[in-house]
């Protein structure tokens, strides 16, 4: 996980958004491909309570491991 102290300058902030990262991931693991997995903060954390940012970051993070379980495509070899 990296979360930068630029992008969610209170640690309690970083903290929070970590703890529901390894959650979601506990959740997914099982039916997750055997990968590594790295879950990266690209954007600045709107001011919000606490409760809001779990729901949006749990939301977001779940979308994302969702992806990550859908069927992929399989590529057709060129002759």
């Amino acid at each position: 996980m990296i979360i930068a102290k630029r992008f969610a300058v209170r640690a309690t902030t970083r903290n929070t958004i970590k703890r529901v990262i390894r959650e979601s991931f506990r959740h997914h693991r099982l039916n997750l491909p055997a990968a590594d997995y790295l879950v990266r903060l690209h954007g600045k954390i709107e001011p919000c309570s606490l409760t809001v940012l779990r729901q949006r970051v749990r939301q977001e993070v779940d979308s994302h491991f969702a992806r990550a379980l859908a069927p992929r495509p399989e590529h057709k070899e060129r002759p």
